[in-house]
Protein backbone atom coordinates (compact mmCIF):
# COMPACT_ATOMS: atom_id res chain seq x y z
CA UNK A 1 0.00 0.00 0.00
CA UNK A 2 2.88 2.34 -0.88
CA UNK A 3 0.88 5.25 -2.28
CA UNK A 4 -1.69 5.20 0.52
CA UNK A 5 1.05 5.37 3.13
CA UNK A 6 2.72 8.23 1.25
CA UNK A 7 -0.51 10.24 1.29
CA UNK A 8 -0.92 9.70 5.02
CA UNK A 9 2.63 10.85 5.65
CA UNK A 10 2.10 14.00 3.56
CA UNK A 11 -1.01 14.84 5.57
CA UNK A 12 0.91 14.38 8.81
CA UNK A 13 3.69 16.64 7.57
CA UNK A 14 1.20 19.38 6.70
CA UNK A 15 -0.32 19.12 10.18
CA UNK A 16 3.10 19.52 11.82
CA UNK A 17 3.79 22.59 9.67
CA UNK A 18 0.58 24.23 10.88
CA UNK A 19 1.57 23.63 14.49
CA UNK A 20 5.01 25.10 13.89
CA UNK A 21 3.59 28.25 12.30
CA UNK A 22 1.19 28.72 15.17
CA UNK A 23 3.98 28.48 17.72
CA UNK A 24 6.08 31.05 15.89
CA UNK A 25 3.42 33.70 16.50
CA UNK A 26 3.55 33.37 20.31
CA UNK A 27 4.82 36.30 22.34
CA UNK A 28 8.44 35.40 23.14
CA UNK A 29 8.15 37.13 26.55
CA UNK A 30 5.03 35.26 27.65
CA UNK A 31 5.36 32.85 30.56
CA UNK A 32 3.68 29.50 30.08
CA UNK A 33 2.36 27.62 33.12
CA UNK A 34 4.20 24.41 33.95
CA UNK A 35 2.72 21.24 32.45
CA UNK A 36 1.81 18.60 34.99
CA UNK A 37 2.32 15.03 33.82
CA UNK A 38 -0.66 13.01 35.02
CA UNK A 39 0.31 9.80 33.26
CA UNK A 40 -0.01 6.77 35.52
CA UNK A 41 2.25 3.92 34.37
CA UNK A 42 1.51 0.61 36.11
CA UNK A 43 3.63 -2.52 35.74
CA UNK A 44 1.78 -5.75 36.63
CA UNK A 45 2.53 -9.47 36.51
CA UNK A 46 0.13 -12.41 36.38
CA UNK A 47 -0.20 -15.97 35.04
CA UNK A 48 -2.24 -17.43 32.19
CA UNK A 49 -2.61 -20.92 30.71
CA UNK A 50 -3.78 -22.76 27.63
CA UNK A 51 -6.77 -25.03 28.08
CA UNK A 52 -7.16 -28.53 26.70
CA UNK A 53 -4.74 -31.30 25.84
CA UNK A 54 -6.26 -32.48 22.57
CA UNK A 55 -5.23 -31.64 19.01
CA UNK A 56 -6.62 -28.15 19.15
CA UNK A 57 -3.54 -25.98 18.80
CA UNK A 58 -0.54 -26.19 16.56
CA UNK A 59 2.90 -25.65 18.06
CA UNK A 60 3.90 -29.13 19.17
CA UNK A 61 4.07 -32.07 16.75
CA UNK A 62 1.06 -33.49 18.60
CA UNK A 63 -0.93 -30.32 17.84
CA UNK A 64 -1.10 -29.09 21.46
CA UNK A 65 -0.56 -25.37 21.91
CA UNK A 66 2.30 -24.33 24.19
CA UNK A 67 4.06 -21.10 25.03
CA UNK A 68 7.56 -20.56 23.67
CA UNK A 69 10.46 -18.37 24.71
CA UNK A 70 10.16 -14.95 23.05
CA UNK A 71 6.35 -15.08 22.77
CA UNK A 72 4.37 -11.94 23.58
CA UNK A 73 0.77 -11.61 24.74
CA UNK A 74 -1.55 -8.62 24.33
CA UNK A 75 -3.79 -7.25 27.06
CA UNK A 76 -6.82 -5.14 26.23
CA UNK A 77 -7.94 -2.85 29.04
CA UNK A 78 -9.88 0.37 29.67
CA UNK A 79 -8.01 3.61 30.40
CA UNK A 80 -9.10 6.78 32.19
CA UNK A 81 -10.42 8.17 28.87
CA UNK A 82 -12.88 5.21 28.75
CA UNK A 83 -11.05 3.80 25.71
CA UNK A 84 -10.25 0.14 25.13
CA UNK A 85 -6.54 0.04 24.40
CA UNK A 86 -3.82 -2.55 23.86
CA UNK A 87 -0.55 -3.19 25.67
CA UNK A 88 1.99 -5.89 24.81
CA UNK A 89 3.76 -8.02 27.40
CA UNK A 90 7.47 -8.42 27.86
CA UNK A 91 8.82 -11.27 25.76
CA UNK A 92 8.56 -14.57 27.64
CA UNK A 93 11.81 -15.87 29.07
CA UNK A 94 12.55 -19.53 29.69
CA UNK A 95 11.83 -19.15 33.41
CA UNK A 96 8.37 -17.68 32.70
CA UNK A 97 7.09 -20.91 31.15
CA UNK A 98 5.94 -23.84 33.27
CA UNK A 99 3.63 -26.83 33.15
CA UNK A 100 5.18 -28.34 30.05
CA UNK A 101 4.62 -25.08 28.19
CA UNK A 102 0.95 -24.75 29.11
CA UNK A 103 1.40 -21.95 31.69
CA UNK A 104 3.17 -18.59 31.48
CA UNK A 105 3.99 -15.69 33.78
CA UNK A 106 3.42 -12.41 31.91
CA UNK A 107 4.36 -8.81 32.71
CA UNK A 108 2.62 -5.73 31.30
CA UNK A 109 3.07 -1.98 31.66
CA UNK A 110 -0.32 -0.23 31.47
CA UNK A 111 -0.92 3.49 30.94
CA UNK A 112 -3.70 5.16 32.97
CA UNK A 113 -5.66 1.94 33.60
CA UNK A 114 -8.99 1.68 35.37
CA UNK A 115 -10.43 -1.38 37.07
CA UNK A 116 -12.66 -3.58 34.94
CA UNK A 117 -12.69 -6.27 32.28
CA UNK A 118 -9.45 -7.21 30.55
CA UNK A 119 -8.82 -9.54 27.62
CA UNK A 120 -5.63 -11.51 26.98
CA UNK A 121 -4.84 -12.31 23.33
CA UNK A 122 -2.15 -14.70 22.15
CA UNK A 123 -0.16 -14.08 20.03
CA UNK A 124 -0.04 -10.31 20.54
CA UNK A 125 -0.04 -9.60 16.79
CA UNK A 126 -3.57 -11.02 16.54
CA UNK A 127 -4.96 -8.11 18.58
CA UNK A 128 -5.49 -4.70 17.00
CA UNK A 129 -4.87 -1.51 18.94
CA UNK A 130 -8.59 -1.19 19.75
CA UNK A 131 -8.73 -4.74 21.10
CA UNK A 132 -10.54 -6.39 18.21
CA UNK A 133 -9.00 -9.54 16.77
CA UNK A 134 -6.88 -9.04 13.65
CA UNK A 135 -8.70 -11.54 11.43
CA UNK A 136 -7.25 -9.87 8.33
CA UNK A 137 -3.91 -11.46 9.22
CA UNK A 138 -5.52 -14.76 8.17
CA UNK A 139 -6.28 -13.58 4.61
CA UNK A 140 -2.85 -14.48 3.21
CA UNK A 141 -0.93 -17.48 4.58
CA UNK A 142 1.99 -19.63 3.45
CA UNK A 143 0.50 -23.02 4.31
CA UNK A 144 3.18 -24.16 6.76
CA UNK A 145 2.62 -25.07 10.37
CA UNK A 146 5.33 -23.20 12.30
CA UNK A 147 4.49 -19.58 11.29
CA UNK A 148 0.78 -20.35 11.51
CA UNK A 149 1.25 -21.56 15.08
CA UNK A 150 3.43 -18.70 16.26
CA UNK A 151 1.81 -15.77 14.43
CA UNK A 152 -1.81 -16.62 13.59
CA UNK A 153 -3.22 -19.38 15.79
CA UNK A 154 -5.20 -17.22 18.18
CA UNK A 155 -6.35 -17.80 21.77
CA UNK A 156 -8.22 -15.39 24.03
CA UNK A 157 -9.16 -15.18 27.71
CA UNK A 158 -11.12 -12.67 29.81
CA UNK A 159 -10.91 -11.62 33.44
CA UNK A 160 -11.37 -8.62 35.73
CA UNK A 161 -8.64 -6.24 36.84
CA UNK A 162 -9.24 -4.86 40.35
CA UNK A 163 -8.02 -1.76 42.16
CA UNK A 164 -7.73 -1.12 45.89
CA UNK A 165 -6.11 1.97 47.38
CA UNK A 166 -4.57 2.81 44.04
CA UNK A 167 -3.01 -0.64 43.67
CA UNK A 168 -4.05 -2.61 40.59
CA UNK A 169 -4.19 -6.41 40.39
CA UNK A 170 -4.57 -8.43 37.19
CA UNK A 171 -6.71 -11.58 37.20
CA UNK A 172 -4.62 -14.69 37.82
CA UNK A 173 -4.90 -18.06 36.15
CA UNK A 174 -7.06 -17.02 33.20
CA UNK A 175 -7.41 -19.84 30.67
CA UNK A 176 -7.06 -18.89 27.01
CA UNK A 177 -9.62 -20.45 24.67
CA UNK A 178 -8.90 -21.18 21.00
CA UNK A 179 -10.58 -18.83 18.53
CA UNK A 180 -9.77 -20.53 15.22
CA UNK A 181 -9.99 -23.84 13.43
CA UNK A 182 -6.94 -25.31 11.69
CA UNK A 183 -7.23 -27.56 8.66
CA UNK A 184 -4.50 -29.82 7.31
CA UNK A 185 -5.29 -30.25 3.59
CA UNK A 186 -4.25 -33.09 1.35
CA UNK A 187 -5.42 -32.64 -2.26
CA UNK A 188 -6.15 -35.25 -4.92
CA UNK A 189 -7.35 -34.88 -8.50
CA UNK A 190 -10.52 -36.57 -9.76
CA UNK A 191 -8.49 -39.68 -10.64
CA UNK A 192 -7.44 -40.08 -7.02
CA UNK A 193 -3.82 -39.05 -7.57
CA UNK A 194 -2.40 -36.88 -4.82
CA UNK A 195 -1.32 -33.49 -6.19
CA UNK A 196 -0.65 -31.58 -2.95
CA UNK A 197 3.04 -31.23 -3.78
CA UNK A 198 2.26 -29.37 -7.02
CA UNK A 199 -0.13 -26.85 -5.44
CA UNK A 200 1.24 -23.29 -5.31
CA UNK A 201 -2.00 -21.54 -4.34
CA UNK A 202 -5.11 -22.53 -2.40
CA UNK A 203 -8.03 -20.13 -1.96
CA UNK A 204 -11.03 -21.03 0.17
CA UNK A 205 -14.11 -19.03 1.04
CA UNK A 206 -17.05 -19.60 3.38
CA UNK A 207 -19.13 -16.96 1.62
CA UNK A 208 -18.05 -14.27 4.09
CA UNK A 209 -14.32 -14.75 4.60
CA UNK A 210 -11.69 -15.62 2.00
CA UNK A 211 -8.31 -17.18 2.80
CA UNK A 212 -5.44 -17.62 0.34
CA UNK A 213 -2.30 -19.71 0.67
CA UNK A 214 0.64 -18.82 -1.57
CA UNK A 215 3.67 -21.08 -1.49
CA UNK A 216 6.31 -22.82 -3.55
CA UNK A 217 5.41 -26.29 -4.75
CA UNK A 218 6.54 -28.68 -2.03
CA UNK A 219 5.62 -32.00 -0.50
CA UNK A 220 3.49 -32.22 2.63
CA UNK A 221 0.04 -31.02 3.68
CA UNK A 222 -1.20 -27.43 3.41
CA UNK A 223 -2.19 -25.86 6.75
CA UNK A 224 -4.81 -23.09 6.93
CA UNK A 225 -6.10 -21.23 9.99
CA UNK A 226 -9.63 -19.88 9.68
CA UNK A 227 -12.59 -18.59 11.63
CA UNK A 228 -15.14 -21.24 12.67
CA UNK A 229 -17.62 -22.34 10.00
CA UNK A 230 -21.16 -23.56 10.59
CA UNK A 231 -22.83 -26.31 8.57
CA UNK A 232 -25.25 -23.92 6.86
CA UNK A 233 -22.38 -22.39 4.87
CA UNK A 234 -20.77 -23.70 1.69
CA UNK A 235 -16.99 -23.85 1.54
CA UNK A 236 -15.58 -23.10 -1.90
CA UNK A 237 -12.04 -24.21 -2.80
CA UNK A 238 -9.81 -23.29 -5.75
CA UNK A 239 -6.29 -24.71 -6.03
CA UNK A 240 -3.64 -23.55 -8.48
CA UNK A 241 -0.95 -26.01 -9.52
CA UNK A 242 2.62 -25.30 -10.57
CA UNK A 243 1.78 -26.66 -14.03
CA UNK A 244 -0.60 -23.70 -14.63
CA UNK A 245 -3.79 -25.62 -14.03
CA UNK A 246 -6.64 -25.08 -11.59
CA UNK A 247 -8.86 -27.35 -9.49
CA UNK A 248 -12.09 -26.57 -7.67
CA UNK A 249 -14.55 -28.07 -5.19
CA UNK A 250 -17.53 -26.94 -3.09
CA UNK A 251 -18.29 -28.57 0.27
CA UNK A 252 -21.52 -28.11 2.26
CA UNK A 253 -22.88 -29.24 5.60
CA UNK A 254 -19.60 -29.23 7.52
CA UNK A 255 -18.88 -27.65 10.92
CA UNK A 256 -15.43 -26.29 11.75
CA UNK A 257 -15.40 -25.35 15.41
CA UNK A 258 -12.98 -23.12 17.27
CA UNK A 259 -10.19 -25.36 18.53
CA UNK A 260 -10.56 -28.00 15.82
CA UNK A 261 -7.39 -29.22 14.15
CA UNK A 262 -8.60 -31.44 11.36
CA UNK A 263 -7.00 -33.43 8.55
CA UNK A 264 -9.04 -32.78 5.38
CA UNK A 265 -8.77 -34.82 2.19
CA UNK A 266 -10.03 -32.90 -0.84
CA UNK A 267 -10.70 -34.58 -4.16
CA UNK A 268 -10.96 -31.71 -6.62
CA UNK A 269 -12.15 -31.34 -10.21
CA UNK A 270 -9.84 -29.76 -12.74
CA UNK A 271 -11.07 -26.42 -14.04
CA UNK A 272 -10.68 -25.03 -17.55
CA UNK A 273 -7.53 -23.15 -18.51
CA UNK A 274 -8.36 -20.74 -21.33
CA UNK A 275 -5.81 -18.92 -23.45
CA UNK A 276 -7.56 -15.67 -24.32
CA UNK A 277 -5.69 -15.41 -27.62
CA UNK A 278 -7.64 -18.40 -28.96
CA UNK A 279 -11.17 -17.19 -28.15
CA UNK A 280 -13.64 -17.08 -31.02
CA UNK A 281 -16.61 -15.68 -29.02
CA UNK A 282 -17.57 -13.99 -25.75
CA UNK A 283 -16.47 -16.01 -22.72
CA UNK A 284 -18.04 -16.53 -19.28
CA UNK A 285 -15.47 -17.93 -16.85
CA UNK A 286 -16.78 -20.52 -14.39
CA UNK A 287 -15.67 -21.54 -10.92
CA UNK A 288 -12.12 -22.89 -10.98
CA UNK A 289 -11.26 -21.48 -14.42
CA UNK A 290 -7.90 -19.94 -15.22
CA UNK A 291 -7.48 -17.17 -17.81
CA UNK A 292 -4.12 -16.66 -19.45
CA UNK A 293 -2.72 -15.10 -22.62
CA UNK A 294 -3.64 -11.94 -24.52
CA UNK A 295 -7.13 -11.30 -25.86
CA UNK A 296 -6.90 -10.91 -29.63
CA UNK A 297 -10.47 -10.02 -30.65
CA UNK A 298 -13.51 -8.03 -29.48
CA UNK A 299 -14.90 -10.54 -27.00
CA UNK A 300 -16.65 -9.79 -23.71
CA UNK A 301 -15.03 -11.52 -20.73
CA UNK A 302 -17.39 -12.26 -17.80
CA UNK A 303 -17.14 -14.14 -14.52
CA UNK A 304 -20.13 -16.25 -13.51
CA UNK A 305 -21.96 -15.35 -10.31
CA UNK A 306 -20.33 -17.02 -7.32
CA UNK A 307 -17.23 -18.10 -9.25
CA UNK A 308 -13.57 -17.91 -8.22
CA UNK A 309 -11.37 -17.38 -11.29
CA UNK A 310 -7.58 -17.12 -11.62
CA UNK A 311 -5.84 -14.56 -13.82
CA UNK A 312 -2.42 -15.94 -14.67
CA UNK A 313 -0.55 -13.74 -17.13
CA UNK A 314 -3.77 -12.48 -18.72
CA UNK A 315 -4.03 -9.30 -20.80
CA UNK A 316 -7.44 -7.88 -21.75
CA UNK A 317 -7.54 -4.79 -23.98
CA UNK A 318 -4.71 -3.07 -22.12
CA UNK A 319 -2.84 -1.72 -25.16
CA UNK A 320 -3.55 -1.04 -28.83
CA UNK A 321 -1.97 -4.13 -30.35
CA UNK A 322 -4.51 -5.05 -31.54
CA UNK A 323 -6.92 -2.17 -30.91
CA UNK A 324 -10.12 -3.69 -29.49
CA UNK A 325 -13.59 -2.22 -29.11
CA UNK A 326 -16.78 -3.28 -27.34
CA UNK A 327 -19.48 -1.80 -25.14
CA UNK A 328 -18.40 -3.57 -21.97
CA UNK A 329 -15.89 -3.52 -19.13
CA UNK A 330 -12.58 -5.32 -19.40
CA UNK A 331 -13.99 -7.95 -17.00
CA UNK A 332 -17.66 -8.04 -16.05
CA UNK A 333 -18.56 -9.92 -12.88
CA UNK A 334 -22.13 -11.22 -13.05
CA UNK A 335 -22.55 -11.44 -9.25
CA UNK A 336 -20.32 -12.20 -6.28
CA UNK A 337 -16.87 -13.10 -7.60
CA UNK A 338 -13.33 -13.81 -6.49
CA UNK A 339 -10.39 -12.96 -8.73
CA UNK A 340 -7.14 -14.70 -7.83
CA UNK A 341 -4.11 -12.95 -9.34
CA UNK A 342 -1.05 -14.94 -10.32
CA UNK A 343 1.78 -13.56 -12.43
CA UNK A 344 1.26 -10.14 -14.04
CA UNK A 345 -2.14 -9.24 -15.49
CA UNK A 346 -3.63 -6.30 -17.39
CA UNK A 347 -7.31 -5.32 -17.78
CA UNK A 348 -8.89 -2.22 -19.37
CA UNK A 349 -12.43 -1.16 -20.27
CA UNK A 350 -13.28 -1.57 -23.94
CA UNK A 351 -14.76 1.84 -24.73
CA UNK A 352 -15.37 5.27 -23.24
CA UNK A 353 -17.07 5.24 -19.86
CA UNK A 354 -16.45 1.56 -19.07
CA UNK A 355 -14.39 0.41 -16.07
CA UNK A 356 -11.53 -2.05 -16.13
CA UNK A 357 -13.30 -4.50 -13.78
CA UNK A 358 -16.99 -4.20 -12.86
CA UNK A 359 -19.06 -5.96 -10.19
CA UNK A 360 -22.84 -5.26 -10.08
CA UNK A 361 -24.58 -3.38 -7.28
CA UNK A 362 -25.51 -5.69 -4.40
CA UNK A 363 -22.61 -8.07 -5.12
CA UNK A 364 -19.04 -8.24 -3.82
CA UNK A 365 -15.77 -8.63 -5.69
CA UNK A 366 -12.82 -10.05 -3.73
CA UNK A 367 -9.33 -9.77 -5.20
CA UNK A 368 -6.68 -12.03 -3.70
CA UNK A 369 -3.54 -13.95 -4.60
CA UNK A 370 0.17 -13.15 -4.82
CA UNK A 371 0.43 -11.75 -8.35
CA UNK A 372 0.08 -8.29 -9.89
CA UNK A 373 -2.98 -6.70 -11.48
CA UNK A 374 -3.10 -3.50 -13.53
CA UNK A 375 -6.71 -2.36 -14.01
CA UNK A 376 -7.53 0.75 -16.03
CA UNK A 377 -10.80 2.49 -16.75
CA UNK A 378 -11.53 3.71 -20.27
CA UNK A 379 -12.32 7.48 -20.29
CA UNK A 380 -14.58 8.27 -17.29
CA UNK A 381 -14.55 4.68 -16.01
CA UNK A 382 -12.86 3.50 -12.80
CA UNK A 383 -9.98 1.07 -12.89
CA UNK A 384 -11.90 -1.25 -10.56
CA UNK A 385 -15.50 -0.23 -9.87
CA UNK A 386 -18.20 1.50 -11.90
CA UNK A 387 -18.35 3.37 -15.19
CA UNK A 388 -19.73 6.74 -16.19
CA UNK A 389 -23.24 7.41 -14.89
CA UNK A 390 -24.97 7.67 -18.29
CA UNK A 391 -24.20 4.04 -19.14
CA UNK A 392 -26.89 2.21 -17.18
CA UNK A 393 -25.32 -1.25 -17.06
CA UNK A 394 -22.12 -0.07 -15.35
CA UNK A 395 -23.16 3.10 -13.47
CA UNK A 396 -23.60 1.38 -10.06
CA UNK A 397 -21.11 -1.15 -8.76
CA UNK A 398 -21.09 -3.30 -5.62
CA UNK A 399 -18.56 -3.84 -2.86
CA UNK A 400 -14.84 -4.28 -3.47
CA UNK A 401 -12.48 -6.17 -1.13
CA UNK A 402 -8.76 -6.25 -1.92
CA UNK A 403 -6.78 -8.57 0.33
CA UNK A 404 -3.85 -9.88 -1.67
CA UNK A 405 -1.48 -9.12 -4.50
CA UNK A 406 -0.02 -5.91 -5.91
CA UNK A 407 -2.91 -3.94 -7.35
CA UNK A 408 -2.71 -0.87 -9.60
CA UNK A 409 -6.00 0.90 -10.33
CA UNK A 410 -6.13 3.82 -12.78
CA UNK A 411 -9.28 5.83 -13.40
CA UNK A 412 -10.21 7.72 -16.54
CA UNK A 413 -11.14 11.40 -16.54
CA UNK A 414 -13.24 12.13 -13.44
CA UNK A 415 -13.10 8.49 -12.26
CA UNK A 416 -11.56 6.91 -9.20
CA UNK A 417 -8.69 4.48 -9.52
CA UNK A 418 -10.74 2.11 -7.34
CA UNK A 419 -14.36 3.16 -6.76
CA UNK A 420 -16.94 4.98 -8.85
CA UNK A 421 -16.78 6.42 -12.34
CA UNK A 422 -17.53 9.97 -13.35
CA UNK A 423 -20.96 11.52 -12.94
CA UNK A 424 -22.64 12.85 -16.08
CA UNK A 425 -25.77 14.92 -16.74
CA UNK A 426 -26.04 15.66 -12.99
CA UNK A 427 -26.49 11.93 -12.33
CA UNK A 428 -23.92 10.27 -10.04
CA UNK A 429 -22.19 7.00 -10.62
CA UNK A 430 -21.91 4.92 -7.44
CA UNK A 431 -19.81 2.30 -5.73
CA UNK A 432 -20.48 0.18 -2.65
CA UNK A 433 -18.08 -0.21 0.26
CA UNK A 434 -14.36 -0.61 -0.42
CA UNK A 435 -12.06 -2.52 1.94
CA UNK A 436 -8.28 -2.71 1.55
CA UNK A 437 -7.10 -5.45 3.92
CA UNK A 438 -3.86 -5.22 5.86
CA UNK A 439 -2.77 -8.48 4.18
CA UNK A 440 -2.45 -6.89 0.74
CA UNK A 441 1.06 -6.47 -0.67
CA UNK A 442 0.50 -3.07 -2.28
CA UNK A 443 -2.34 -0.97 -3.65
CA UNK A 444 -1.52 2.00 -5.89
CA UNK A 445 -4.58 3.93 -7.12
CA UNK A 446 -4.53 6.90 -9.50
CA UNK A 447 -7.63 9.03 -10.04
CA UNK A 448 -8.79 11.20 -12.91
CA UNK A 449 -9.41 14.91 -12.34
CA UNK A 450 -11.93 15.71 -9.60
CA UNK A 451 -12.03 12.13 -8.29
CA UNK A 452 -10.60 10.33 -5.28
CA UNK A 453 -7.88 7.73 -5.75
CA UNK A 454 -9.92 5.22 -3.74
CA UNK A 455 -13.56 6.21 -3.36
CA UNK A 456 -15.88 8.45 -5.36
CA UNK A 457 -15.53 9.72 -8.88
CA UNK A 458 -16.19 13.34 -9.84
CA UNK A 459 -19.86 14.19 -9.06
CA UNK A 460 -20.37 10.59 -7.95
CA UNK A 461 -20.76 8.65 -4.71
CA UNK A 462 -19.08 5.82 -2.84
CA UNK A 463 -19.82 3.83 0.30
CA UNK A 464 -17.48 3.40 3.24
CA UNK A 465 -13.77 3.16 2.39
CA UNK A 466 -11.78 1.14 4.94
CA UNK A 467 -8.00 0.93 4.68
CA UNK A 468 -6.81 -1.44 7.36
CA UNK A 469 -3.49 -1.46 9.11
CA UNK A 470 -2.03 -4.40 10.98
CA UNK A 471 -2.34 -2.90 14.49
Amino acid sequence: MKRIIRYLNMAALAFVSVIAIGCSNDDEDSIQPPVTDTTNMVTLTTTISFGGESRTRALTPEGVKTFAEGDQIAIIYTNTSSERVKAVSNALAEGDITGGGKNARITFTLTNPVAGSVDYVYPAAMAKDDGTLNYSALCMQNGTLAPLASKLDCAKGTGTMTSSGGTFTLPTGVTLANQLAICEFTIKNSSGTEITGSITGLTLSDGTNTYTVSRAATAGPIYVAMQPVTSDKTLSFVANAAASSCYYKNVSGKDLAAGDMLPVNLTMTQGTTTNLSTLAADYEAQNGDMLTGKLAANHKISIAAGASVTLNGASINYDDSPALYGTFAGITCLGNATIIVSGTNYVKGFSSGYPGIFVPSGSTLTITGSGTLYAQGHDWGAGIGSGISNIAEVKDCGNIIIQGGTIWGTGGTGAAGIGSGAGADETPSSCGNITIKSSVTQVDATAGSGAQSIGRGDHSTCGIVTIEDSH
